[in-house]
């Protein structure tokens, strides 16, 4: 079957599945949001810290973004490392939130193939958890972090709406535009194959460059931080937002592990 083409570009398409709840977990619980974006509902997974039932007190919260391949419940393991820090008092008692951001959607809204991923979480998920769960609605109190393609999200969601978080953690990110002849070294053909179609579906208004740039008037309440790893096939990409951070004079903190993938 020949591609269908939307102007001169091929279009996406998603292979999401928008309910999958984790088959055993003791931190999480999950739940269903009708979503009038994407037109469902669509599941995610929350950690609720010890007390939280008793104390009657608020919380910061956490909203955490899976990578490329996942959905809402691969990443709920980190709850559970969340749960040991607020014990040992590492980490203060905080909400985590664990949203569907769909395979392969980079945590944009696609308009043409009706999955509007980033207004889902924003205007929908995140209202939804500080109406319904005791969150500090504050976004001092709000972070959002996330890895490989939720690296790029959270960092982006960030930087396009700094007054909605306090915070951005990222890990093993993929920052850079793509290049033009789709073509990334280190990957499977597979992917390949998919970074060349999206390649053609670049845009400024997704760029943490351009977003960062744009709108450094306004990132003077935001705490970044972003990870990487040696052997990670990111890291350029990493260590290209690290320099043009720099040259915009963002602050930030930037850490490399070593011998790490």
């Amino acid at each position: 079957m020949a591609p269908v083409l939307f102007g001169l570009r091929q279009l996406l398409e998603f292979d999401i599945r928008w309910d999958n709840p984790p088959a055993v977990d003791p931190f999480t619980s999950h739940h269903l949001l009708h979503s009038k974006a994407v037109k469902r509902d669509v599941g995610w997974n929350i950690y609720l810290p010890p007390g939280y039932e008793t104390s009657g007190r608020r919380y910061p919260v956490i909203f955490w973004l899976h990578g490329a391949g996942g959905d809402e419940s691969s990443g709920v393991w980190i709850a559970r490392d969340l749960d040991k820090a607020i014990a040992a008092g590492l980490a203060p008692p905080t909400i985590m939130v664990f949203p569907d951001g769909g395979k392969k959607t980079e945590y944009r809204d696609w308009r043409e193939q009706n999955v509007l991923i980033e207004t889902m979480i924003v205007h929908e998920l995140i209202p939804y958890v500080d109406a319904n769960f005791r969150t500090i609605n504050s976004p001092l109190a709000r972070g959002v972090e996330g890895m490989s393609m939720g690296g790029n999200g959270a960092m982006k969601l960030a930087l396009k709406y700094p007054e909605l978080f306090g915070s951005v953690v990222a890990y093993a990110g993929s920052y850079k535009p793509l290049p033009l002849d789709g073509y990334f070294p280190g990957i499977a053909a597979e992917q390949q194959a998919w970074i060349a179609k999206l390649t053609q579906w670049y845009s400024t208004d997704d760029d943490v460059f351009e977003l960062a740039h744009k709108n450094y008037s306004r990132l003077g309440g935001l705490r970044i931080r972003f990870i990487g790893g040696t052997k990670d096939v990111s890291l350029p990409d990493a260590e290209a937002l690290h320099n043009w951070l720099l040259h915009c004079s963002i602050p930030h903190e930037y850490e490399i592990l070593r011998g790490l993938p």
